[in-house]
């Protein structure tokens, strides 16, 4: 796991909601992460890199897509969440995407989801991608921006600005940065890349629909930061003032019991934070 000083992911393998959280996030997300992958002409034969796999879906799709003369290769921090994953042409590696070594020139296509905005040394993480990509190879990499959600009506506006207040304040203070998805397309440029876009998809939340299902364990996971149960992390500012005035801490859990109320309620509506598409292209080697 990264240390203190690289900052702290917040949902860490060792929490034992992680799993359903990310299958959660994998049937809300891997609708779209195929629908930006398919169009760059994945194909029988293509290298694939999924970095920060976490359950594997997207890896397992891919090594489909590829078939027996193509190759994925799925890594994380841990492979706990992938047990049982298993085809020909899919390896499974224990790997950190900061510090350990990729091969250079080697993979058509690597695709990043979720996984940047958490690390500190960003930057450094993408330029190692970039580097690994062959030349004519994609990289697509997907993030949230916390920006432009809303409530479609009163009951949810405060109730969901309080949390993301607090959340977004968590995050920073562990390494996120809020600028990071929106400025992708400029990150990506600026390492060489080629051939670039972005989109953004903000999906909705529908009260009292499988629709909400992936923001759920998410929100079990932020019950935790605000209470101190579950795994350890190195205690942030805001948890530090949330241990001191428990009256503010009893205000986040009300509003986390507020929300999850709304959820499933079928009049409720909400629009999500923008999950962040961008992809480019190393160009192809002079003919």
């Amino acid at each position: 796991m990264q240390t203190a000083t690289e900052g702290q992911y917040l949902f860490p393998h060792s929490w034992e909601g992680e799993g359903e959280r990310l299958t959660s996030l994998a049937a809300g997300f891997d609708p779209i992460t195929k629908r930006h992958l398919a169009p760059l002409g994945v194909a029988p034969g293509w290298r694939c890199l999924e970095v920060g796999a976490g359950t594997g879906s997207i890896a397992r799709w891919l090594s489909d897509v590829v078939g027996p003369k193509g190759s994925v290769l799925a890594t994380d921090l841990s492979l706990a969440l992938m047990e049982g994953l298993e085809a020909d042409n899919l390896e499974l590696r224990q790997h950190d995407i900061v510090r350990d070594p990729l091969p250079e020139g080697e993979f058509d296509l690597i695709h990043c989801r979720l996984v940047l905005e958490h690390l500190p040394a960003r930057l450094d993480a993408l330029a190692k991608m970039v580097r690994a990509l062959a030349p004519g190879g994609w990289l697509v990499v997907e993030d949230f921006c916390f920006r432009g959600q809303h409530a479609t009506d009163r009951r949810g506006a405060a109730t969901i600005g309080t949390l993301l207040r607090f959340v977004s304040l968590l995050m920073q203070q562990n390494g996120w940065d809020p600028r990071w998805a929106p400025r992708l397309p400029i990150h990506l440029r600026r390492a060489g890349l080629t051939e670039i876009g972005a989109e953004g998809t903000q999906p909705m939340l529908i009260g009292g629909t499988p629709g909400v299902e992936w923001a759920q364990p998410s929100l079990a996971r932020m019950r935790g930061l605000v209470t101190g149960d579950g795994p350890e992390l190195q205690p942030s500012p805001v948890q530090k003032v949330m241990a001191a005035a428990p009256p503010l801490q009893r205000l986040v859990t009300r509003q986390l019991d507020g929300l999850e109320r709304l959820l499933a309620d079928p009049d409720f509506c909400y629009v999500a934070p923008t999950f962040v598409s961008a992809w480019g292209r190393r160009p192809p080697a002079a003919v």
